[in-house]
Parts: C-alpha cells; structure tokens; sequence
C-alpha cells in the first residue's frame, strides 16, 4: 500500500522508537518522497511531552491526550515498536476504537523477502538486516530485530518480540505475545505456544510450553 505522506507517530521514545524513527527516514529516502510524515514520539509519562528524543523531533503527547493528537488528522498513522508484547497488546486495545488511526508495515528497504509468499498483517516492524525466506506468514504487531533470519513454512502470531540476531528454523509456529532474545535459536519443525519467552542464546530443540520461559543449551524451562 502506498501511503504517500501519511502523518505517522511512534509510542514510546526509547532504544527500539529511536531506531524505528531511523526506519521511516530511510524509507522515504529509497523511495525519494515522503511515504511518512514523521510527526513525533508518543509517551506513557505526561512529564516527557516537549523533550527531544532525537534529530529535534520530540515527544509530543501522552497516551491518555492521543485521541486529541488523532483528532487533527483526517488519517493517522501509528507504529508501537515496544519491546514487551504484553505492553504492546495493551497499547493497541486502548487506541485501536481510534477510527481514523492506520497501522502499516514498517520495513527497512534493505530486509529480504519473497514478496509472492510471505504475508503480512499490520503494524509490524522489521529492521536492518532481517532475512525473511519464503512461505511465511507474519500476523499483526510483531517487532523483528536487527539481522534477525526466519525461515520457511514458518507462521508467526501476534504481538511477538524477536530481538536481534535471533534464527528461526524452518517450519516454526510461533504464537503470541512471545519474547525471544538476542541471538536464540528455535530448530525446524517446533512450535512456540503463547506467551513464551526464550532466554537470549538460547537452542531450542523442542516444542516450548505456553506462558513459560527457557534458557541455555539445549533450552530448559525454569520456574
């Protein structure tokens, strides 16, 4: 979808917001417009309205003023890049009623995919590096990381994190609201159940049960 100057904000102003800020601008770079039209940063804490947050753009409302934000624009854009998916969820349901609110894709040009058979929801984002192969399905919400790799046949929910340098095998399910840190990997053929976390470094070698955490090698789950 091409959304020729749509007015877009980012919630939240941290690491990962910074660096989905950089996103946009290289995306309207590659593409020598202004797909977005980068506004500011959207913040939990009413203290940090009007701080810069980087290259002079700053935080420019709260998440209880964002409906008089909203209300401005016939059509506005919104990315939530945070990097707890539980966060992430709740974020969305408190603002998804927004009518005039639109969640695109946020793809740095340089990711690789095949554009034929990977599909994807909204409001995902998917950094510098990240390597998509082929017949994947990416649901709504998710954050893929810097060089992050996925591959085949592999169908991932919502709201999941995958931190940097992450490798998903071929043939993964992947559920939602899952954090799988820096550099794990998930071996061919497993499936990732709800509400999962993987410890960073992780080898996982079998199927991870809902709403537990895993750590080491091979990846054992702990209390």
């Amino acid at each position: 979808m091409e959304w020729n100057g749509l007015p877009i904000v980012v919630f939240g102003s941290g690491g990962i917001s910074k660096e989905t800020y950089f996103i946009i601008q290289e995306i309207n770079n590659y593409n020598n417009f202004q797909v977005f039209n980068f506004l500011g940063f959207v913040e939990d804490d009413y203290s940090k309205v009007g701080n810069d947050v980087i290259h002079g753009y700053k935080v420019i409302t709260s998440d209880r003023e964002f409906s008089g934000l909203a209300e401005a624009y016939p059509k506005l854009g919104v990315v939530i890049p945070i990097g707890n998916p539980k966060v992430k969820s709740i974020i969305y349901n408190e603002i998804k009623k927004i009518s005039n609110i639109v969640f695109p894709n946020i793809i740095h040009p340089n990711v690789t995919f095949d554009r034929r058979s990977v599909t994807l929801g909204y409001g995902n984002v998917i950094t510098s590096g990240a390597n998509l192969t082929c017949n994947i399905s990416i649901g709504n919400f998710n954050l893929v990381n810097l060089n992050t790799t996925v591959g085949h046949d592999t169908i991932i929910g919502d709201f999941n994190v995958f931190n940097p340098l992450v490798a998903i095998s071929g043939d993964i399910k992947i559920k939602d609201l899952c954090l799988i840190g820096t550099g794990a990997k998930v071996l061919q053929q497993l499936t990732i159940n709800q509400g999962a976390t993987i410890g960073a470094g992780a080898v996982v070698v079998k199927d991870v049960e809902e709403f537990s955490t895993v750590v080491g090698i091979p990846a054992k789950r702990i209390k």
